[in-house]
């Protein structure tokens, strides 16, 4: 089924779990000095940029087909 026709539990899932999963990148960013692991420091960041991006774009899209519906 296309995003678009989505119930909105299933967009608070996907928050949910996206927000778990930046919330765990973050802790592990926070936690380990940068000097320690830069590559692993970047990566951590980057990916939790990554998923709450995609929970943004999986929103607005969502959010569109509500407004294509009115």
């Amino acid at each position: 089924m296309a995003i678009e026709h989505w119930h909105w539990g299933k967009l608070i899932i996907v928050w949910v779990w996206g927000g778990t999963l930046s919330a765990l990148l973050l802790t592990l960013f926070v936690l380990e000095p940068v000097e320690n692991a830069p590559g692993r420091s970047a990566i951590s960041l980057a990916l939790m940029i990554v998923v709450l991006l995609v929970c943004s774009a999986i929103t607005w899209r969502w959010l569109g087909g509500k407004e294509q519906r009115e």
